[in-house]
């Protein structure tokens, strides 16, 4: 399939050709929208993906980027004002009874809300829905412009389940539907959600789908460790290494891992960082010009 470059394509300054490649965009919530920093960058570069795959938020970049000429705008736009806000950091906790009256109020709603449905509640996941069809424009997968692939979890059979065609917005969903957030997507028999509990980091399926040299985008934070004074607490601090270890192990077989760095701990439900991200995004990618150079143009040095 012949890589069709979006409209912008005309006035990228560097014009060096350059290896395909193969995109892997991992999830994180709100962090995701770094992906759109890191492709500006890169398309500023000269680098265009020859395929992509896209996990959780880097599902919805996927899909936007595949389908959409007008994907950055698109993307920054995303309609998200149906997701909860999060809760503020501990330190304001300790500080500000409203603060802790607030996330006492939240918690048990959601506690409910979890018991009784899936998570946010039906108006909530309606208007999540609405944002992923305009985001997407109610098109098909089989339209995009190169090779894509969206991943998401198999709940009852516990493996990852891959996507390549149907409506783009459902294959987004089903990436992205957070467990006791969102209800998982029901489809062919199978309970679909989140892609990354299964794989953050499907490599293998990059190389499969497209060019073998794979650039993957980690937009993971390791938060600090939390005071770790009970079970409860334990417990969580486990989950988080678990799935940090996890995520890495699988992001160590790509050519090359661009890591945004963010100023702050930014929370998966925080979209109002979004700038704030892509920005991020768009300084790991230019951090990584030799790397990148190494991998993808002729005469570029490989990285150690």
């Amino acid at each position: 399939m012949r890589v069709r470059p979006p409209a912008r394509a005309a006035s990228t300054p560097r014009t060096r050709p350059h290896r395909p490649f193969t995109l892997l965009l991992g999830g994180g919530g709100a962090r995701g929208f770094a992906h759109v920093g890191v492709i500006r960058a890169l398309e500023a570069d000269g680098l265009w993906p020859s395929a992509l795959v896209g996990v959780s938020m880097g599902a919805a970049v996927t899909a936007a980027y595949a389908l959409r000429d007008d994907w950055y705008d698109a993307v920054l736009a995303l309609d998200t004002r149906a997701f909860p806000p999060p809760l503020p950091p501990g330190d304001e906790l300790e500080r500000s009874l409203f603060a802790r009256l607030r996330a006492r109020r939240l918690g048990a709603e959601f506690a409910v809300r979890l018991v009784t449905g899936w998570g946010v509640g039906v108006p909530a996941y309606d208007a999540g829905r609405r944002a992923l069809d305009v985001l997407t424009e109610g098109r098909d997968l089989a339209e995009a412009r190169l090779p894509v692939a969206i991943t998401a979890t198999d709940l009852v059979g516990g493996r990852r389940h891959v996507i390549r065609e149907g409506n783009a917005a459902d294959a987004v969903y089903a990436s992205s539907a957070l467990a006791g957030v969102l209800p998982p997507l029901d489809r062919d028999g199978l309970l679909l959600a989140d892609g990354a509990y299964a794989d953050p980091a499907p490599v293998d399926l990059a190389r499969d789908l497209g060019p073998p040299r794979v650039v993957a985008v980690d937009v993971g934070q390791s938060a600090a460790a939390p005071s770790i004074d009970n079970g409860y607490t334990a417990l969580q601090r486990a989950a988080v290494i678990t799935s940090r270890a996890h995520a890495e192990a699988r992001f160590a077989q790509a050519d090359v891992v661009l890591r945004p760095r963010f100023s702050r701990a930014i929370h998966t439900l925080d979209f109002e960082a979004r700038r704030e991200c892509a920005a991020a995004g768009a300084w790991a990618a230019r951090a990584a010009r030799t790397r990148l150079d190494g991998l993808l143009r002729e005469g570029g040095r490989p990285a150690a």
